[in-house]
């Protein structure tokens, strides 16, 4: 029996061709599913892994400073290019690190397959170096349950090739999300027979509706008054923009968003009505309070998109009827009474409905009078925020450096926002193409946006890729610039810097009066500003500071044309002019703590 050397024996492979390890079988595998990138962090736990992976032809092993950054960059690469990427961490605490990225997966719908090393399998339960084991044995495991869509642990060497296959499949079913194959580190260097690394990956198809329920949904558009396509983040994930676009254009059906579905139509369409929710645009959540009809497409219905579901803020269902359509059939009915369910792929099922609908509309055109309206909202809600969008500001107002950024950048730009950002931007910037923006909306985790582009880069080189970060979000997630350096990812970090946690100080002054813990101060209570340029630089990125409004153009665009990881620090008022038109129940909570408060 051939012991390994690992001084002796690259990649798993020796001179006897019958023997591979695991490692490289595995490695194999990872080429046969067509992987590409690796992002990981190496350890004693998945070291022989990490090593396999350099004798790949046709994979990258991109190194992270911080396994968070890992699983944000590989959530990021799957929603930009529609493909899966791996992580790959050691045991303890470099799987536990991943947690808050695996959150935004599994919450944003995002495929990713994480191969993370473990303890010897002869160890588990004798709490060697880095086992959780006073629950369960091997419980760190166990932590990830809630975050993921399946938790897969290796049973043996000679079934890696296998057993990963299984966690694509698992990763990319239904409605996609992450998948954790944990692998004992010696199964990593046992040896087996190279066959079982030839084993060919099994793909299932993205499944369409039942037909008949496609008639009644037909039917039903085809006799309401006010209908309105609701869109989210399942038509981006499905890539459906074009099948809704043409109910628009086919049809005259207007069409609102989630923040997630922005770009499942142009927003500059005439029957694009705006998104929904507590910081969407009025004449969104206008049409969806008087929809008589909606037809969700990849929509869970989140809190923040709808308003609490509170039927005097959003769609009243009932007397409303809906359509949800979701690849996930227990989305259905979770949160409304539906009347007709139609499971399956966004962009097939829509495609299927708009050719049902043809059947039944024979060129009748309905809902005139309801387009003229929603036209109507549109253009005065337009003139409401011409002030705001278009006066020069400095320190800038979002509006204001939305409107300019949309004005700056290639409509093929792929920006990167994180949730707080988006909240203070997301009505002034508008998403023109599909799969265009990338946001945390589901976990809102800050510092994902700064680790987001790294996978984006690696998913789509063809594209400008700009990320739009809040200084308090680059301090969650700081690792994620050296990585970017030292993987030569071209892209742009606008760091929007406040001072503070502005979107978190806007809620504590509108309720209390006063902020606390939300402005960086030091103890005597003076402002406490950071160099982000100087720690740019230091990480060896190219920074500059915007002092002057008139050199932010060129700077921007010198960012965009030169090679290298750039970074752009922008001054932004702390106390934006927002005019919303939603509604959020945390804000009568605390306003009812305060009065509570007052009264006492």
């Amino acid at each position: 029996m051939h012991v390994y050397n690992p001084l002796t024996d690259r990649g798993g492979l020796t001179g006897d061709p019958t023997q591979i390890t695991g490692a490289a079988s595995l490695v194999r595998a990872l080429e046969l599913e067509g992987i590409d990138t690796v992002f990981g962090l190496v350890g004693h736990g998945n070291l022989a892994f990490v090593d396999a992976l350099a004798d790949s032809d046709t994979i990258d092993y991109v190194t992270v400073f911080h396994e968070q950054v890992a699983a944000h960059a590989a959530d990021a690469y799957f929603r930009a290019g529609g493909r899966i990427s791996v992580v790959t961490t050691t045991v303890g605490p470099g799987f536990t690190n991943l947690m808050t990225g695996l959150g935004d997966a599994m919450l944003d719908s995002s495929a990713m397959v994480v191969i993370a090393g473990g303890m010897p399998s002869a160890y588990v339960g004798k709490e060697p170096l880095q086992e959780l084991s006073y629950s369960i044995d091997n419980a760190q495991i166990d932590i990830a349950r809630p975050l993921t869509k399946r938790i897969i642990q290796a049973t043996g060497a000679a079934e890696l090739a296998n057993q990963f296959h299984r966690a694509v499949r698992y990763a990319l079913a239904g409605c996609p999300g992450p998948v954790v194959l944990q692998v004992p580190l010696d199964f990593f260097s046992a040896w087996v027979e190279p066959s079982v690394a030839r084993l060919r990956p099994a793909r299932s198809g993205r499944s369409g509706p039942d037909s008949t329920e496609m008639e009644r949904a037909a039917d039903l558009i085809a006799r309401a008054e006010r209908p309105l396509v609701f869109a989210g983040g399942g038509a981006i994930i499905s890539r459906a923009s074009g099948a809704v676009t043409r109910l628009a254009d086919e049809f005259g059906l207007p069409v609102a968003t989630t923040m997630s579905g922005q770009g499942a139509i142009a927003e500059d369409h005439p029957l694009a009505i705006g998104y929904t929710g507590v910081v969407g645009t009025r004449p969104g959540n206008n049409a969806a309070r008087r929809a008589d009809l909606l037809v969700a497409v990849g929509t869970r219905f989140p809190e923040m998109d709808c308003n609490n579901w509170r039927p005097e803020y959003f769609t009243p269902i009932p007397p409303a009827k809906l359509i949800h359509i979701d690849i996930d059939p227990n989305q259905i009915g979770k949160i409304y009474p539906t009347d007709v369910g139609l499971v399956g792929d966004a962009r097939r099922s829509l495609e299927e409905l708009a050719a049902a609908l043809e059947d039944r509309m024979n060129g009748a055109d309905p809902w005139h009078a309801w387009r003229e309206e929603l036209a109507g909202e549109k253009q005065t809600w337009a003139d409401d925020l011409h002030e705001v969008r278009t006066a020069p500001s400095f320190p800038y107002e979002p509006a204001y450096l939305g409107t300019l950024l949309r004005e700056l950048l290639p409509p093929d730009t792929i920006l990167v926002t994180g949730v707080g950002i988006r909240h203070a931007i997301g009505q002034h910037y508008p998403f023109l193409n599909e799969g265009t923006q990338i946001v945390a909306s589901g976990f809102g985790t800050m510092g994902q946006e700064v680790a987001a582009p790294i996978g984006v880069r690696r998913a789509r080189p063809d594209v400008p890729v700009v990320a739009l970060v809040g200084d308090g979000a680059v301090m969650a997630c700081l690792a994620a610039l050296p990585t970017a350096v030292t993987a030569g990812i071209d892209a742009v970090w606008l760091i929007a810097n406040n001072t503070g946690y502005a979107s978190i100080a806007l809620y504590q002054n509108k309720h209390y009066g006063r902020d606390a813990g939300t402005y960086f101060k030091d103890p005597e209570g003076v402002s406490y500003d950071l160099d982000y340029v100087a720690f740019a630089r230091s990480f060896g990125a190219r920074a500059e500071r915007v002092t002057d409004p008139d050199d932010f153009p060129g700077l921007l665009s010198k960012a965009l044309e030169e090679r290298g990881t750039w970074v752009l620090e922008v001054p932004v008022t702390p106390y934006p002019r927002i005019i919303g038109s939603g509604h959020w129940d945390v804000n009568d909570i605390l306003a009812a703590g305060t009065e509570k408060g007052r009264t006492a």
